[in-house]
This record gives structure tokens, C-alpha cells and sequence, in this order.
């Protein structure tokens, strides 16, 4: 047979997100369900938001790790990607805080439509940041491969010519596509479940409220499946590490932290 595929951390990640997205839709079904029944569900509010926190922290955090090119090009992440990663999970509190005092108003109120504002402008900040290390690693790579074709071109006296299957310069040119692949598909699902989910809503009445659910489940499902499908574990990584020279300082100082440590064992 084949060579195995590479199961590599960040894919443990995406599998506790489908975990903890299976589980968020569980419980909040159950809560609604008490909801229904005896007209209160205390307890089973709390393990929902519990799950719904869980949930919406690790996906943006996927989302994050996967755009910084973490597992696929490289082990680690360097500071200014910390810092985002930090800055989105902050907001990822602040968001499901807002969630859980706009879930104890009622609608119409003035405390309703303030909290309401919050939590739309924190998701929004929370879907803007996420894009930021993917256009990151979209100009590495771009520069990756500039670099390589000037300096190939350079030394063949002039003109540029494809890279040959199964080259570095082939692999970098993949992962380029990819990434770009990936940008669109962050692009596409903040656009349908933050905007064109909500213009629909708008022309629903009251019976139908929850087809604008339905249609953000199933674009969220498809999300999932097509990143799935795209970053999966397979045999001959492609992903293999790649000249990236702005992290270059950042990587050598973790990298000397490392041996210093060794040496002084």
C-alpha cells in the first residue's frame, strides 16, 4: 500500500471543533427543549454557553493556526501571530459575555440594543483579525517564490520558466494556491453567516425565524467540510517548510532559546 497520511496537530484541533460544534447544537437543542417544557432551563443555559464559548474560541483559533501556516509550513508561531491569537481570544470573552447578558434582555429594550451592537462589532473585529495571518502567509509565500524565480532567472542568463513538478518551487507555488483558496473560503463564510444570513432574516416573518438558522448551519457545515477536505492529512506533505524572511529573526531567536536551554543541561 501507499505511505500513511500525516496526521499533524492542527488536525486534532479541527476534530475537537467538529466535537465541540456537535456538542454546542446538542445542548442547545436540550435547552430549548426544557425551555418548552417546564419554561425555564437554568442549568442547561450555562453547559450551552459553556460549549458555545468552547466552540466559538477554537474555531476562530483554527481558523488562525491554519492562515499562519502552523503544523503545514512551520512548528511554531512567532510574536506578532501570538499577539493576534491573544487579541482574538480576548474578543472571543467580551463576545460570548455579550451573548449571555443579551440572551437575559428582552427584546426592544435599550440595554437589548446595546448589547446587541457590541456583540455584532466584536464578531466582525473577530472575523477581520483572522484574515490578517493569511494575507501573511500569502505575501511570504509570494516573495518565496519572486526570490526564487529572480535568483534561477539569474543565473540562466534571463527568462523564467515554469518549475518542475515535484520542485520546492512547485510545493511553494501549491501552497500559495492554497492559501489563496483558503482566504476566499474565510471571505466567502464571514460574508454569508454575517451578512448575507442577516439581509435574509429581514424578510421573514415570524413563523419562519428559523430558516435564518437552518441556512447558517448549512453554510457553516459547508465551511467545514470544503476546509476539511482541502488542509486533510495526507502522505507526502505538501506542506513541507518554506523560506519565510520576515520571520526569519523571530524563528532563529526561538530557535536559540532552544539550544541555549540544551547546552545548559
Amino acid at each position: 500500500g501507499g505511505a500513511r497520511p500525516k496526521v499533524l496537530p492542527i488536525h486534532h484541533m479541527m476534530t475537537a471543533l467538529l466535537v465541540l460544534k456537535t456538542l454546542s447544537i446538542f445542548f442547545e437543542s436540550v435547552r430549548y427543549h426544557y425551555i418548552r417544557v417546564t419554561g425555564h432551563a437554568e442549568f442547561w443555559s450555562f453547559v450551552y454557553y459553556t460549549f458555545a464559548f468552547l466552540k466559538g474560541t477554537i474555531l476562530f483559533t483554527v481558523i488562525l493556526l491554519i492562515g499562519s501556516g502552523w503544523s503545514f509550513v512551520k512548528p511554531f508561531l512567532n510574536e506578532r501571530e501570538k499577539k493576534v491569537v491573544a487579541v482574538v481570544l480576548l474578543l472571543q470573552v467580551i463576545d460570548n459575555l455579550a451573548l449571555v447578558v443579551l440572551n437575559a434582555e428582552t427584546e426592544g429594550e435599550q440595554r437589548f440594543d446595546d448589547w446587541s451592537a457590541i456583540l455584532h462589532l466584536v464578531d466582525i473585529i473577530c472575523c477581520c483579525a483572522v484574515l490578517v495571518p493569511i494575507v501573511w502567509s500569502v505575501n511570504a509565500l509570494e516573495k518565496s517564490i519572486e526570490q526564487n524565480a529572480e535568483s534561477k532567472a539569474a543565473e540562466a542568463g534571463g527568462g523564467k520558466a515554469a518549475p518542475p513538478p515535484g520542485s520546492e518551487d512547485a510545493k511553494t507555488l501549491e501552497k500559495l494556491k492554497l492559501f489563496r483558496s483558503f482566504y476566499l473560503l474565510v471571505v466567502a463564510y464571514v460574508y454569508f453567516t454575517r451578512i448575507i444570513v442577516y439581509l435574509f432574516a429581514t424578510m421573514l416573518d415570524y413563523r419562519h425565524t428559523w430558516l435564518r438558522y437552518a441556512v447558517t448551519e448549512l453554510g457553516t457545515l459547508a465551511f467545514y467540510v470544503v476546509v476539511g477536505i482541502k488542509f486533510r492529512p495526507v502522505a507526502d506533505n505538501q506542506y513541507a517548510p518554506v523560506r519565510r524572511d520576515e520571520d526569519d529573526a523571530s524563528n532563529q531567536v526561538e530557535m536559540g532559546k532552544v539550544r541555549s536551554g540544551k547546552a545548559k543541561d
